[in-house]
C-alpha cells in the first residue's frame, strides 16, 4: 500500500468508524450485504461459465450434426470438470510444527477448557512455530463453501515469555475470534476478512484474483471498525475468563518482550552474518534462554514506556496498548511505568514441555535455519560489501579529503565494524568542519548517550532541530537515557514530542517503501562532486551499461530527498560462472553510495520498463554511458 492508497484507506476508515457510532445497525447491514458482494460475485463467474457450456450446447445441437450431438455430452461432462476443478480454490496450510494431545496432555487441557466456556468450534491443528506471536486461522475444506479447519498456531518463544495464566489470556483472546459467545456475526465477518485476503493474496484463477484484489482493500476498510471493535470484545472475553490483572501483564509482557527481541536478540544474531555466509545453527533455542536472562529493567521500563506512547493507528485492526488496558479497566499512569509485571518463576512453555523443551527448539532451530538461509546469505553479502566500502574509504582518506558523506559513512562503517572509540574523533572531526551536519549529530549523540556520556544530549537536540526524520529515534534515545538517571520530566518531555511525530513518520516510511512508475521523478540535484563520485564508482562495473540517478517527488518531509538510481546491465564475456545475480549487484552498488540520504536501486529489465521509460525521460539523469 502507498501513501496514496493509504490515505484512500484511512478516509474511509475515518468516514465509516462516524457512521458505526451514529447507525450501528446500518452499518452491520452494510458489512453484511458488501460481504455477500463477494460471494455473489463467485456465483455470477459460475453461472456465466454455466451459461456458456450451456450456450455451446445449444449450438452443437442446432447444426443437426448427429456425430457431434452423439460426443457433446461428454465434452459438457469434461468441461464441467474442469470449472469444478477452477472453483476449487486451495489456501495454503500455514507452517509450523504440529503437536498432539498425548505429546502435550496439559496444553490441550487448557484449550479444550477455554473453547468449552466460550463455545467456540473445536480447533483440529495446533502448531508450534518460531514467531513471538498466536493467531488462530481458519482454512476452508470445500473452498468457497466452507467447512472450516480450525488451526491454533502458538510461537514457542510467545509461551517462553508467559506465565501459564497469562498463556490462558493469550487462548482465550485469540479463540474469542471463532466465539459464537457474544456475536456470531463478529465472528462470521472476521473469517470472512481472512477468506476473502487470502484470495487476493494466493488465488490461483486470474478472474477472482483481479477482482479480489480491487474488493479485497475496500472490504478490509469497510469492515475496519467491526474488526476494531472484535479487538477490544477478544480482550473483554479474556478479562472475563482471567482477570483484569492476569490480561493486561499479558500484554505488557508481549510487548516488552517484542521490543527486546527488535533491538536486542535478533540485532546481535544479525551482526553475526559479517562472520558466515550460513545461517546459525541453535538460534531458536538461543532465544528461548535469552528470554529467560537477558532482559534488563531499565529496558524493560524503556520499552514499557514507548509502547504505552504508542497511538491508535489503522495500520492494524488492534488498538494501541494504552487503549487496550484503558478498555480491560486496567489502571497505569503513561508518566510512570515502572510498573513492571513480576518475574515469572516457570514459563508456560517450561510448564507444558518440561525436559522436551529444546527437542521441540531443536526442530524449529533447523526449521528457521532453512527458511532464513538464502536471506541470511545476502545479509552476510551486505556487510561484506560494506567493510569493502570501509577499506576504500580509509585508503582514500590518507590520499585526498573526503567529501562529508564520505567522511560520515567512513564514521559510521567504523563504529559498526571496528569500534566505538576509533568512531568517535572522526565524527568530531566531521561535525567540527560542517557542524550542522544532522546524520552525524544523530550519530554521535547516540554514541556517546549509548556509554552514558551526556555530551550526547546537546548532539541528539541538534540533530532533532535539523532533520525531522531523526526526531523519533533521538527521542527514544534521549526518552532512555533521562530514564536512567532518574529524570522522568525530561523523559516524558521527549515522550511527548515523539508521539507528536508518530502519524508523520509512519507516512514518511511508507512513502518511501516502494518506487512505480506512476510516481513523478525530478533531477537529482546532487552537488556535482557527489555526482562524480557516484559516476567513478559505477564505471569501475564492467556490467553497468547506463545509469540513470534521480529524486523521487515525496509529500512527507519534502527536505529528505529520496534518490532512485537505474541500472542497465550488459553481457560481459568471460564471466561464464562468476556472474554476478542482479540482487548481489543492488547490494554491492547499495554500499558503496556514500550518502546519508535514502537511495533505492533498480535493475531495469522487462518487468519494469514503464519505470524506465519514465525515469529516463527526467533531464540529466544519465550519470553513466557506456558503449
Amino acid at each position: 500500500m502507498n501513501i496514496q492508497q493509504r490515505e484512500q484507506f484511512d478516509v474511509i476508515v475515518q468516514k465509516i468508524e462516524k457512521y458505526a457510532r451514529q447507525n450501528p445497525s446500518y452499518y452491520r447491514l452494510r458489512v453484511f450485504l458488501l460481504a455477500l458482494l463477494g460471494y455473489a460475485y463467485i456465483g455470477f463467474v459460475f453461472l456465466l461459465m454455466c451459461g456458456g457450456i450451456w450456450g455451446l450446447r445449444s449450438l452443437v445441437v442446432s447444426t443437426q450434426s448427429d456425430y457431434l450431438v452423439k460426443h457433446i455430452d461428454y465434452l459438457i461432462i469434461i468441461l464441467a470438470i474442469g470449472i469444478i476443478r477452477l472453483f476449487w480454490v486451495k489456501f495454503q496450510r500455514p507452517k509450523g510444527l504440529e503437536v498432539y494431545r498425548q505429546q502435550l496432555p496439559e496444553l490441550f487441557a487448557i484449550i479444550d477448557e477455554i473453547t468449552k466456556i466460550l463455545k467456540a468450534p473445536r480447533i483440529h491443528h495446533i502448531l508450534l512455530t518460531s514467531e513471538h506471536n498466536a493467531g488462530v486461522l481458519q482454512i476452508p475444506r470445500l473452498g468457497f463453501l466452507g467447512w472450516q479447519q480450525n488451526y491454533l498456531l502458538l510461537g514457542l518463544p510467545l509461551l517462553q515469555s508467559l506465565s501459564v495464566e497469562q498463556f490462558r489470556s493469550t487462548i482465550a483472546h485469540e479463540l474469542a475470534h471463532l466465539s459464537g459467545n457474544h456475536s456470531r456475526f463478529s465472528g462470521w465477518v472476521y473469517r470472512v476478512r481472512r477468506t476473502w485476503d487470502q484470495l487476493a493474496h494466493n488465488g490461483d484463477l486470474f478472474l477472482f484474483k483481479s477482482f479480489f484484489q480491487w474488493y479485497e482493500p475496500y472490504f478490509n476498510a469497510y469492515s475496519f471498525a467491526l474488526a476494531r471493535a472484535q479487538e477490544y470484545e477478544a480482550d473483554r472475553r479474556s478479562v472475563e475468563i482471567c482477570g483484569i490483572e492476569t490480561s493486561a501483564e499479558e500484554l505488557i509482557n508481549i510487548y516488552i518482550h517484542n521490543s527486546f527481541l527488535r533491538e536486542v536478540f535478533w540485532k546481535n544474531i544479525y551482526e553475526k552474518a559479517i562472520y558466515s555466509d550460513s545461517a546459525p545453527n541453535g538460534t531458536i533455542t538461543k532465544l528461548l534462554q535469552a528470554l529467560r536472562t537477558d532482559i534488563e529493567t531499565h529496558h524493560a521500563v524503556r520499552w514499557l514506556g514507548l509502547a504505552l506512547s504508542q497511538i491508535t493507528n489503522n495500520d492494524d485492526t488492534h488498538p494501541c496498548l494504552l487503549e487496550r488496558l484503558e478498555a480491560m479497566g486496567y489502571l497505569i499512569n503513561p508518566d510512570n511505568t515502572n510498573k513492571l509485571p513480576g518475574y515469572i518463576e516457570e514459563t508456560a512453555a517450561e510448564y507444558f514441555f518440561g525436559d522436551t523443551l529444546y527437542s521441540f527448539a531443536a526442530y524449529l532451530d533447523e526449521q528457521w535455519k532453512r527458511e532464513f538461509g538464502s536471506s541470511w546469505r545476502m545479509l552476510h553479502l551486505k556487510l561484506v560489501y560494506q567493510r569493502q566500502n570501509l577499506t576504500a574509504l580509509e585508503a582514500k582518506a590518507y590520499r585526498h579529503t573526503l567529501t562529508p558523506e564520505q567522511a560520515l559513512m567512513r564514521a559510521v562503517l567504523t563504529s559498526k565494524f571496528q569500534s566505538i572509540e576509533a568512531a568517535i574523533p572522526l565524527f568530531e572531526s566531521l561535525l567540527a568542519n560542517e557542524p550542522d551536519h544532522a546524520k552525524a549529530n544523530y550519530e554521535l549523540g547516540k554514541i556517546l548517550l549509548q556509554n552514558y556520556d551526556g555530551r550526547g544530549i546537546d548532539y541528539l537536540n541538534k540533530a532533532i532541530d535539523l532533520d525531522s526524520e531523526l526526531v523519533i529515534p533521538s527521542c527514544e534515545i534521549l526518552y532512555g537515557f533521562y530514564l536512567r538517571c532518574s529524570q522522568p520530566e525530561q523523559a516524558n518531555k521527549y515522550l511527548l514530542l515523539l508521539k507528536q511525530y508518530q502519524q508523520s513518520f509512519k507516512l514518511f516510511k511508507l512513502e518511501r517503501q516502494h518506487i512505480k512508475h506512476t510516481d513523478k521523478f525530478l533531477s537529482h540535484n546532487l552537488p556535482p562532486v557527489e555526482a562524480l563520485q557516484i559516476s567513478e564508482q559505477l564505471s569501475n562495473y564492467l556490467s553497468v551499461s547506463k545509469a540513470y540517478l534521480v529524486r523521487k517527488q515525496i509529500k512527507i518531509f519534502p527536505d529528505k530527498p529520496l534518490y532512485v538510481l537505474g541500472i542497465i546491465r550488459r553481457f560481459v564475456r568471460g564471466t561464464g560462472a562468476n556472474y554476478q545475480p542482479d540482487a548481489e549487484l543492488i547490494e554491492q552498488i547499495k554500499a558503496e553510495i556514500n550518502l546519508s540520504s535514502q537511495v533505492h536501486v533498480i535493475i531495469f529489465n522487462q518487468t519494469n520498463m514503464k519505470l524506465y521509460k519514465v525515469i529516463t525521460r527526467v533531464r540529466d539523469a544519465c550519470i553513466v554511458s557506456r558503449k
